[in-house]
């Protein structure tokens, strides 16, 4: 798959010219596209326990309901109506296959790219109009669907009708694009936006792109900084001096205090980038891990000489940096040093070639396996 953007564009245009700028609609971004998959098989998915699913539904006026997944086996029997959507996140996690679908926007580097959401809904059925935080194609892969955008970026808090769900109160389009299979339109963050199914139900395919906020970061980077800094140290006065107003914060403790807290936060540009690393290829999805496993290199070499490769766990994120001559490869959370020529190959392709596993890359293939990171797989499987 490639896109096949407007005359005159390509992706370095696009990144120049629209990039967290401004919409582009681009019609028959992917010509001839096949729906791979259908309504039920979507809801099937939708009850998977490793589901990051969620079910929208218009009750009456502004009242919406959100059921979260992942969903029962019989919650579709109650559905009436035809307000309503069903959404999946993180389709390319649970089925492998989909993973392809993403590659003809890997002109933006993988740690940007979030996910595929797939949603389905009956004729008139929509989610609202809501702004996201972030840049995302929505990709027609069946039916119509109406999108109705404002043409220009909102900042600051958004007035939401409820408290749990954020749809807007005062949206008011001033463009209206009509979707068909393969037709794509891209949106910047804080671009309102509202997609109505016409004239037959419809699927839509979301890719959506991780932009990390301060917020979301600045816990996480503290605890690691509290594993990985001397936390222990107090504040010491030895010469301390009578004071003349014990309710009186002395400007002297104001800057022992600020000292060290300062200090605390002070890390190197390599201590910043391993969490950096860590941090972006931790893996959303909250399935419950098996134990990790108990093998050597002897018995992955044996194993793998039987018509088997090693894949990336498809829940799995990796990522790597250079490092001089090296590389520091991140997966799910954890780092580890290896060849860039193994980091690169892995992250690029999700497996690994036996003949590229050198002898100083073994114990990182010992160790991705006994983690669960890479998985044995006969060749020709799917």
């Amino acid at each position: 798959m490639k896109i096949n953007w407007p005359d005159g564009l390509d992706e370095a245009g696009f990144l120049q010219q629209y990039w967290q700028q401004k919409p582009l609609l681009i019609p028959q971004a992917f010509a001839g596209f096949s729906n791979p998959i259908d309504p039920d098989e979507l809801a099937g998915l939708a009850c998977d326990p490793d589901s990051n699913a969620r079910f929208m539904q218009r009750v009456k006026g502004d009242e919406w309901r959100m059921c979260p997944g992942p969903l029962s086996d019989d919650f579709f029997d109650d559905v009436s109506g035809s307000d309503w959507s069903l959404l999946v996140s993180d389709v390319e996690k649970l089925l492998p296959d989909f993973r392809d679908y993403l590659q003809p926007f890997r002109f933006i580097p993988d740690w940007r790219i979030d996910d595929l959401m797939i949603s389905y809904a009956p004729v008139g059925g929509s989610v609202g109009a809501h702004v996201d935080q972030y840049d995302v194609f929505l990709l027609q892969s069946s039916g119509v669907r109406e999108w109705q955008i404002e043409t220009s970026r909102r900042s600051g808090q958004q007035q939401s009708v409820s408290s749990d769900i954020s749809l807007l109160v005062d949206f008011e389009a001033d463009q209206i694009y009509q979707l068909k299979a393969g037709d794509m339109l891209y949106l910047p963050p804080r671009f309102a936006h509202h997609g109505i199914a016409r004239e037959e139900a419809c699927m839509t395919w979301s890719v959506g792109f991780r932009a990390p906020s301060v917020d979301e970061m600045l816990p996480a980077v503290v605890n690691y900084f509290l594993e990985s800094i001397n936390t222990h140290k107090r504040f010491t006065d030895p010469e301390r001096k009578v004071t003349p107003c014990a309710g009186r914060i002395d400007e002297a403790d104001l800057q022992q205090l600020r000292k060290m807290l300062r200090t605390a936060f002070q890390q190197d540009d390599h201590t910043l980038s391993e969490w950096i690393g860590r941090h972006l290829s931790e893996s959303r999805l909250t399935d419950e891990e098996p134990e990790p496993n108990d093998t050597d290199w002897p018995e992955i070499h044996a194993t793998l000489g039987k018509n088997n490769t090693l894949v990336a766990n498809s829940h799995k994120n990796f990522l790597y940096k250079e490092q001089g001559r090296a590389a520091i490869l991140f997966a799910d959370g954890l780092s580890y040093r290896c060849s860039i020529k193994f980091a690169e190959s892995l992250c690029n392709t999700r497996q690994i070639n036996y003949h590229d596993i050198t002898t100083e890359d073994q114990a990182i293939v010992v160790a991705l396996y006994n983690q669960h990171n890479l998985l044995l797989e006969e060749r020709g499987q799917h």
